[in-house]
């Protein structure tokens, strides 16, 4: 619940409350709807607030800051726009060791979204009608409504980084299969069967009865 305060320097400082005795019951229905609805708005500022601009609580790392983490982890540096030094002051977070500023850089667009917090700039007044407030809540409801996307991202980057991972594997493959060939060549030199054989064609091979000569292990086998 929001707490308005009024100033020192003004002449009627009688609690909120005490006021309420001398207003008619209608009224006092329509300030009950209204801390209702400010209740409502607190509610869902936390919701949005944490789903899209800070991890955890008031002290937790930027979503901004872990993305662009995520971003490096899936070997996206080279599609971000942000210095170093703007991703450390905007936000107090040291760059992750060993990294430059370009690798902790993130996409502008998204960055600028996530870093201005704009929803922060939300602010309420002391008696605002009914209206008013709903017309809050509708705002603040589509913010939340972008939590999903901002998990989405987070689930997209992990597995980009599955795709790298994958990548990485691909390259020692490569490297092992030239090994293995060397080692053919060094045991028994240029003689037939020097181009080996993939172990894809015998299981599935692309014309059926034809996979070609391959080594007695894998002729036996049975799938």
């Amino acid at each position: 619940m929001f707490s308005f305060r009024t100033s020192k320097q003004e002449p009627n400082t009688q609690p909120r409350d005490k006021k309420l005795k001398n207003v008619p019951s209608d009224s006092i229905e329509t300030i009950t709807e209204e801390k209702k609805l400010e209740d409502k708005i607190l509610s869902l500022y936390h919701v949005a607030w944490l789903g899209i601009y800070q991890v955890h609580d008031k002290d937790g790392r930027s979503h901004a800051f872990r993305l662009a983490e995520l971003f490096y982890g899936a070997g996206m540096s080279s599609y971000v726009d942000k210095t170093e030094q703007e991703l450390s002051d905007d936000h107090g977070n040291k760059r992750p060791r060993g990294k430059t500023g370009a690798e902790t850089r993130v996409l502008d667009p998204l960055w600028t979204a996530l870093s201005k917090e704009g929803l922060s700039s939300l602010k309420l007044f002391e008696g605002l009608s009914v209206a008013s407030l709903e017309s809050v809540i509708e705002l603040v409801e589509a913010y939340v409504k972008e939590v999903a996307s901002v998990n989405a991202l987070y689930q997209l980057l992990r597995e980009l980084q599955v795709a790298r991972r994958l990548r990485h594997l691909d390259a020692r493959l490569k490297v092992l299969v030239l090994d293995l060939e060397d080692e053919f060549w060094n045991e028994h030199g240029a003689v037939k069967g020097r181009e080996g054989w993939r172990v894809h064609d015998v299981l599935f091979p692309r014309f059926p009865g034809r996979t070609g000569k391959k080594m007695s292990f894998a002729s036996s086998m049975k799938f």
